[in-house]
């Protein structure tokens, strides 16, 4: 049990939803719990004014898609290593996505916006269920830029 943290930089954003962010408990009776997503512009690109939406879905994770694995890093050094694969920056959308967004925010690229819940109030995802991923996405009004970091729990 313990809280993990997954973030991804310099991930350039189009007119058309991307996954910045994948979240999906790894094996039987594993669970996991987004409960705090931030996404701003990213420091490492010229400011614009480009307009972004970040979209928190539910996903089959029916195909593989192309995006880097990372290891998500525990808050606190005493937890064990996450059980959820954490993957980030997709350049090929490989993921079913949910059509209804479970959290939904605007930003501006200047700027970032902030989603956070007390723990066992947020989006789960449950490994047996048809449903067994967690995804943050990004669409924007033109090509952008943009980093973030998402939370999550496993019980």
């Amino acid at each position: 049990m313990g809280k993990y943290s997954a973030h991804f930089s310099a991930y350039t954003t189009a007119a058309t939803v991307k996954t910045a962010l994948s979240l999906v408990p790894a094996a039987t009776n594993v669970m996991c719990e987004l409960v705090d997503v931030i996404m701003t512009g990213d420091g490492a690109t010229a400011a614009a004014d480009v307009q972004h939406e970040c979209h928190v879905a539910k996903s089959t994770i029916g195909a593989a898609g192309t995006a880097t694995t990372i290891t998500a890093e525990p808050m606190d050094d005493a937890s064990n290593a996450a059980r959820t694969v954490t993957k980030v920056k997709y350049s090929v959308e490989g993921t079913t996505i949910g059509s209804v967004f479970v959290v939904n925010f605007g930003f501006n690229q200047r700027g970032g916006m902030r989603w956070a819940v007390p723990r066992g109030e947020g989006v789960f995802a449950y490994q047996p269920l048809t449903n067994k991923g967690i995804v943050v996405c990004v669409v924007s009004s033109a090509v952008g830029a943009c980093q973030g970091v998402g939370q999550f729990w496993e019980p």
